[in-house]
């Protein structure tokens, strides 16, 4: 597909690197719609992008989610992208795992299945090859100290190679983005000026990525009609 005629939707477009998403969608794509739980944030993205179309919508909530995607198709959308973007990273040892764990798993995995049901229907009747592309992580080959969250993106991982052989017939491509450590607000205050120069260290590369190499990829894999039922790790080398 053209990018600059794609009609997209990006999960937690609010903040960090679904904020970037958005800002480049809003630039390059032809229509582009946001999820955001965050009222503040739909507030600051309507009168920053007044072209996107923001949605009031919590993607933890199958039921929310339903009635921001009816209200999209009121709208007149018939979207072609869909990025799963929405998420949190959280960090906790097995023995504290059950503190946040329903938390970690529903806003990485569950919102993945609660968003794509309906808008792969949504594609499937307007007869649309779209393409959802979902955000996985390099945490999902395991990573210490991250039970659940690498749990989360192992199984969006495995969602996109399933859905790939499912539905791949009827025109749809699924495929994951698994970013490493990117320079992002988030990541610095994460983490101290220390553990970053050690990080850096252990990348090949020797320097974090930067968020527009996620959207590069986004790009990438909606106009390149082939790509479909695999990760791309966006990672500078680094293996956890």
């Amino acid at each position: 597909m053209k990018f600059s005629e794609a009609q997209v939707l990006v999960t937690g477009g609010g903040r960090g690197i679904g904020r970037h998403l958005v800002e480049r969608a809003v630039a390059e794509a032809g229509r582009v719609a946001i999820f955001e739980k965050d009222e503040a944030m739909i507030a600051d993205l309507s009168a920053a992008h007044p072209a996107a179309k923001c949605y009031l919508c919590d993607v933890t909530d199958p039921r929310a989610v339903a009635s921001a995607v009816a209200a999209l198709e009121s709208d007149g959308f018939a979207l072609d992208v869909l990025v799963n973007n929405a998420g949190f990273v959280h960090s906790a040892p097995l023995i504290n795992l059950l503190e946040k764990n329903e938390q970690v798993l529903a806003a990485n995995l569950s919102s993945v299945f609660y968003v794509t049901g309906p808008v792969v229907s949504h594609m499937l009747k307007s007869r649309t090859k779209g393409v959802v592309i979902s955000m996985s992580s390099i945490s999902a080959r395991g990573n210490a100290g991250q039970s659940a969250y690498s749990a989360a993106k192992a199984g969006v991982n495995a969602l996109t190679r399933t859905w790939a052989k499912e539905l791949g017939g009827l025109g749809l491509r699924f495929v994951s983005i698994a970013p490493g450590f990117m320079d992002t607000p988030s990541t610095r205050e994460a983490l101290s000026d220390a553990h970053l120069t050690k990080l850096k260290g252990q990348i090949p590369l020797r320097r974090l990525g930067d968020v527009e190499q996620v959207y590069q990829a986004v790009r990438f894999i909606a106009e390149n009609d082939y790509v479909n039922g695999t990760v791309i790790e966006i990672d500078g080398g680094l293996v956890i």
